[in-house]
């Protein structure tokens, strides 16, 4: 956590010259979901180098997390 109501979450992903992520926070009284998406940027190249990257993501709650689970999405 970084403060009341956010969080960084690390990551390894595609090559990010090809690739993008975005993130969904989903939150209910006990949980906090969190649930990443990869997909090819519209303006990537035809061919990519298969490499991992490793990143993170800033992510805001709606409510502070308090003593909720932070949990990994579907």
């Amino acid at each position: 956590m970084i403060s009341d109501d956010s969080v960084r979450i690390f990551f390894s992903m595609s090559n990010p010259r090809c690739y993008g992520v975005r993130a969904t926070v989903d939150e209910d009284a006990t949980t906090v979901r969190i649930t990443l998406y990869e997909g090819t940027l519209p303006d990537a190249p035809a061919e990519c180098a298969a490499v991992a990257a490793n990143a993170s993501l800033l992510l805001t709650t709606r409510n502070p997390i308090g003593t909720r689970s932070i949990v990994p999405g579907k």
